[in-house]
Order: C-alpha cells, then structure tokens, then sequence
C-alpha cells in the first residue's frame, strides 16, 4: 500500500509541473496537499483508527491511518463566477487507497459580502471542516477521534449561501447549506462490513473573528437512511420473529431516521501562544440504534521558533438513548446483550496526546504525536476489539511529514 500511494504521487507530479504554466489564458489555478504519515500502537488488540476508516494499525507500522493526498483545481470564469474541483485519495471505508470527488462546486457572488455555491460541498459540522484533511493547515496530526467521530457525513450535494459582514474589527459569517449526501460508513461489528447511505440534511453555520480569535457554532440535521445495513437488518428480523417488530423498526435505519449534531468550537492564534477547543453533542430526534453522546476535545501549544509543542485531551461518553425497551422484553439473556451492547450503548474512551509540530520548510512540516487512548466503555473508538471490549488503554505513536503545493 505505501508503495502504490507514492506511485500516485510521482504521477501526479506532471500535472503539478502543467500547472505552472496553465492553460493559454492562465487563469486556472491547479494546488494540492499531501501527508506522508506512519503510525503504530502498543498493542494488537485492537486497531487504532480515524474515524469511518476500515482497517488501522497495531504493533505493526502503517502508512495508511494518516497519508493522503488531494489535488484541487479552481478556475474564475470572471469576476463573479468561478469553478472548483477537488480530488482526495486516501485510505477511508476500504482498506485500500481509493480517490473521492471531496468538492466540486460552482460559486458565484451575489453581492459584496454575498455568495452562493451550487455542487458538492464540505458540511461545516466541525471547526476544521473544510480542511481536516489537509494536515498542513491543522495543527495536531489528525482531528482527535473522539469529536470528529460522531459525525462521519463529510459532504453533500446540494448548495449553500454565505453572508459575511464585518463591525469594527470583528467578522461575523453565517453560512446555510441543504442537499442530500450520498456516501458509505464502516461497520466494525461482524468482522467488519459497508453500509450505504442517504441522508437529506440542512446546516447552519455561524462564525465570529476578531483578531487572533475565532468563535464558531454550527448545527447540523440530516435523515440518515440505509437499507444495507447488514448487522441492522440481521437483528430486525431477530426481533421481529421473537415477537418485538416494533422494537425493531425502532432500531432501524430503513425509512431514514433524523439526527441532530451541534458543535461549538474557539481558536486562540495569539503571539506564541495556540489555543484550539470543540464541543459536539450527537442527538436522535426520533427513536434509532445510534445512541445520543456527548465529546470535547482542548488543545495547548506554544511556539519556539519553528517548533510548536502541544498537548491536548479528548473525550467521548454516551448521554443517552432514544430507544426504550418495551414491556416483556427479556431483562438478560442472549437477545437482550446484542440489543443493549451490540447498538444502544456507545463506545467510550478519553485521550491524552502530546505532539511537536515542526515547520521545516515553506509548505512543510514534520510532526510527532503521542496518543495515549484509554478506552472506558467497549473498545472505544478502536475497531476488532475482543468481545468483551478493549480493558487497558494503548498509546499510539504517529509520524507524519504534510505540504501544501
């Protein structure tokens, strides 16, 4: 696998030389970004992952948790109009290196301080949504797990409109998107499987800055629906035939559930000193499998010169379920551990990471982290965890060398 990501990145240097000279009216601007990362953990347990990935690493060294590379190309038609196009390759619900369409959208300027863009669009469920995957731009090695996980929509296709007004020194942009995403989420459970699924949804976005500081809150609500779902199905049709259907199509996601994800997030860039913080809470607004949580994540560091030590904790616990048991359901016994355990309570686990960020060239930078993952409940956010769920914590050590071209 290490070999075939840095196969598609040679490749990719010819166009990249194109680029400097563009097309004969120079107006298309081709850029990208790329991470060249290397992880391992403590243990073979259970693996260490990102979020909605289908494989991670253990005591054996891989590439695949953290390396991608994205390739963007924009062109303005004139003033008011422009084109954008973005190209993700990575190691996501496969286990092998696959390339996605992340954005492709036309935009267009309505009035000053006013545009619209009509096509495939990043949600802004989280602070660092539109670039998360540039690990240049972020300052950690990768979004902590704990928040980013809950909500594993990444885009939607559909449009958005974004106002942005500024009083004094202080900026605010407010941002509203509707459309449907289409996309697949990795289900750890059984060995492992894909579901695919559709989820009509809305966001509203609204950010504050003024100078070093940013504020930011964001809700999002989407009608998450799947047909596939194979474990889902499988205990559907348990339940139906020991005498609970209506439990069942309680639990289900066929028809499409709706889901709520609010977060609020703060950045601090101020002389030295880097602050960052987000708070995310995951509810169902009508009865399904998926349990209600709650996570955090604040992260520290301070500049010396071209390096910037940092330190961060993370949390995710379950808040609640919107599922109630129904009278003469068994209180113990085979049937109720798989419908408690196995789809009603949540993961849980905290973090503790620590990390140097150095910046060793102009659009490069080389970082260490150390994650040191305690899994509470379950295996937490680690995937083939023994059955009776992971009991000590693993600590996690990355390498990853990131530019933006």
């Amino acid at each position: 696998m290490r070999q075939r990501f840095l196969a598609l990145l040679a490749a990719c240097l010819p166009a990249l030389a194109w680029a400097g000279d563009g097309p004969a009216d120079g107006k298309l601007n081709l850029s990208g970004f790329a991470t060249l990362g290397v992880a391992r953990s403590n243990s073979d347990a259970a693996q260490f992952v990102r979020y909605n990935q289908a494989g991670g690493v253990g005591t054996a060294y891989g590439t695949g948790t953290d390396s991608n590379l994205g390739l963007q190309a924009s062109y303005p038609f004139n003033a008011d109009l422009s084109a954008t196009v973005q190209l993700l390759t990575r190691k996501y619900t496969s286990p092998h290196y696959t390339t996605e369409l992340s954005w492709a959208f036309l935009k267009g300027r309505l009035a000053e301080g006013v545009s619209v863009r009509a096509g495939r669009i990043v949600v802004p469920s989280f602070m660092t949504s539109d670039y998360q995957n540039v690990g240049y731009a972020n300052t950690m090695l990768r979004p902590p797990i704990e928040m980013y996980g809950q909500a594993a929509i990444e885009n939607v296709d559909g449009a958005d409109l974004t106002v942005q007004r500024s009083f004094g020194a202080s900026t605010v942009t407010a941002q509203l998107l509707a459309g449907v995403s289409r996309g697949k989420l990795f289900v750890a459970g059984g060995g492992g499987s894909i579901a695919t699924y559709r989820a009509p949804l809305y966001a509203f976005n609204l950010a504050l800055e003024n100078g070093p500081l940013m504020l930011r809150l964001s809700h999002l609500r989407a009608e998450l629906a799947s047909d596939d779902f194979r474990l889902l199905n499988a205990m559907t049709a348990r339940l139906q035939r020991a005498g609970f259907a209506q439990l069942g199509r309680e639990l289900t996601l066929v028809g499409g559930k709706t889901m709520d994800f609010t977060s609020l997030g703060m950045t601090l860039d101020w002389r030295n000193l880097v602050l960052q913080g987000e708070y995310g809470r995951r509810r169902a607004a009508e009865p399904v499998y998926i349990p209600d949580t709650d996570a955090y994540y604040l992260m520290a560091g301070y500049r010396l010169g071209a390096f910037l030590p940092y330190y961060a904790h993370a949390s995710m616990r379950q808040a609640g379920r919107s599922v109630t048991l129904p009278p003469g359901f068994p209180r113990g016994g085979p049937l109720a551990h798989a419908v408690d355990m196995g789809f009603l309570t949540s993961a849980e686990q905290h973090a503790d990471l620590a990390g140097v960020r150095w910046n060793v060239a102009r659009g490069c930078a080389l970082k260490v982290q150390v994650d040191r993952v305690r899994p509470t409940r379950k295996s937490g956010e680690l995937i083939f965890g023994p059955p009776g769920g992971l009991r000590h914590p693993i600590t996690v050590v990355g390498l990853a060398l990131d530019a933006v071209f």
